[in-house]
């Protein structure tokens, strides 16, 4: 995880929804474009607006026609003996199974998916 002091050194300068605007519109991506986005905040560099920003880029490239999506995975629900990072006994197995919470979009955050997407759920 880069901090925000990192991304600021790395930056010549800052990144603006304006400069991200013209950056993913140089891709390609224009209004009615459906836009699968999985991105990393930290390799833009320093954003002004953060992820918020990167949001507000893509809603306005792609305007109401297009259709914004970015993944939502959570671990919520899975099974407890599949898990390896970190493992956990297998004597709570059972208890984790019995007392998991179940999954609430409205509640349960992503896992791994970045700050992006986290902000766009």
């Amino acid at each position: 995880m880069t901090s925000e002091g990192q991304a600021v050194q790395k930056s010549k300068i800052p990144v603006t929804v304006d400069s991200l605007q013209a950056d993913v519109s140089d891709l390609g991506v224009g209004s009615g474009t459906v836009l699968l986005v999985h991105a990393s905040l930290s390799a833009l560099g320093w954003v002004n607006g953060g992820p918020v920003a990167v949001i507000v880029t893509f809603q306005n490239v792609i305007g109401f026609t297009g259709t914004l999506v970015m993944p939502a995975h959570s671990t919520g629900l899975s099974d407890p003996s599949e898990w390896e990072n970190p493992p956990v006994p297998r004597s709570w197995w059972d208890i984790i199974r019995e007392t998991m919470p179940a999954y609430r979009p409205d509640l349960t955050a992503t896992r791994k998916m970045g700050v992006i997407a986290e902000t766009f759920r």
